[in-house]
């Protein structure tokens, strides 16, 4: 069972709700510019063609000048999974976002539990201690949010 992954099924309200609180999350974000401007997952524009873009710039700045370019891509296996609750709430504490939004987002991943459809039918419910909801409008945001300070802290040595 290594490759599976869950999946939020929710309901319509609870959706509705998540989506209404991702849009002022990420306005909120966006207005206190919170956000590293290397994050393009999960914006409401599409950033991946500004990567793209920036690097195919960048390669060809490098073939033009003649000098060498280093790449990396990381690819974090099951990244939406791997991130503990803990992390993203101390994350939401340290961009200077609202303890009861924060006590909100608590509430929602509280006693999360996944169910397992086997042919013998549903499991017991296996809590979940970390990652994102996955189908979650909620998820994208969390993530970004989670991720940031690696992504800061990064920029932060390249710059130096």
């Amino acid at each position: 069972m290594e490759n599976w992954r869950p999946i939020a099924l929710s309901n319509t309200i609870y959706k509705l709700f998540t989506k209404c609180i991702t849009r002022k999350l990420q306005d909120w974000c966006s207005l206190h510019d919170v956000l590293s401007p290397a994050q393009k997952g999960f914006t409401p524009y599409d950033g991946v063609i500004e990567h793209n873009f920036l690097l195919s710039q960048h390669l060809e700045l490098a073939r033009r000048n003649g000098s060498d370019s280093l790449l990396a891509w990381l690819d974090i296996s099951n990244a939406f999974g791997s991130v503990p609750h803990d992390i993203i709430f101390k994350a939401l504490k340290n961009i200077g976002a609202d303890d009861d939004f924060i006590g909100l987002i608590q509430n929602i991943y509280e006693g999360s539990c996944s169910r397992i459809i086997t042919e013998d039918g549903l499991t017991e419910p296996i809590s979940i201690l970390r990652g994102v909801k996955q189908g979650c409008p909620l998820s994208g945001i969390l993530f970004n949010i989670a991720i940031n300070h690696v992504l800061l802290e990064v920029q932060k040595e390249q710059d130096s």
